[in-house]
């Protein structure tokens, strides 16, 4: 069993291992590698919405296949800061959201979690300095009602999950019942 196919808190990945992490399980379509990698890479793009919007589809299959235990009533977007989504016209969490959402017939909580800082690119970082990258970066909505809300987290990538921890610790902090992670692809840290 590899995190690429299963629930990440009781799998096999010595990183998922060695720290609680605070969402109850992930499910991806794949590993971060060949054509899914390359499509990640494009769904960054406003040009290849129509790819993010396919691999929201391709996410809701997964999830339907491995069916979470208690379902989500909530799917939230990991958010991009306003500037980065001014400048590439286009945040891939979310239209990947929004197409998981509509597949699973789940509500979209769009603006649920904001993100108050413009944050380095997690790509180029070291776990640590991931972590130390995305701590203090969200706050949840007065907007959105999350109390009690078991919710779907979206986002186009995890690799050490740092992302998702700080998602998560915001939304439960917020109310939230559970977290559950969707993601297109996994990827294992090279660190």
């Amino acid at each position: 069993m590899t995190c690429s196919e299963a629930d990440l808190p009781r799998s096999n990945c010595g990183n998922c291992r060695s720290r609680k992490l605070l969402f109850v399980a992930a499910r991806t379509i794949g590993p971060y590698q060949d054509e899914l990698r390359q499509a990640v890479l494009n769904a960054k793009h406003a040009a290849y919405e129509p790819l993010a919007i396919a691999l929201g589809k391709r996410l809701a299959e997964a999830v339907k296949r491995m069916p979470i235990e208690e379902p989500p009533d909530l799917v939230v977007p990991v958010p991009m800061h306003w500037l980065k989504r001014l400048w590439r016209k286009t945040n891939p969490a979310g239209t990947i959201a929004q197409s998981l959402a509509r597949r699973l017939g789940l509500p979209l909580a769009s603006g649920a979690l904001v993100c108050r800082r413009y944050l380095r690119r997690q790509a180029t970082l070291t776990p640590a300095e991931r972590r130390r990258n995305v701590r203090g970066a969200f706050h949840a909505s007065l907007w959105w009602k999350l109390t009690g809300k078991r919710i779907l987290l979206v986002d186009d990538v995890m690799t050490t999950g740092a992302t998702a921890h700080e998602a998560s610790r915001v939304l439960l902090k917020a109310g939230a019942a559970a977290v559950y992670v969707a993601t297109a692809s996994r990827s294992s840290p090279d660190f």
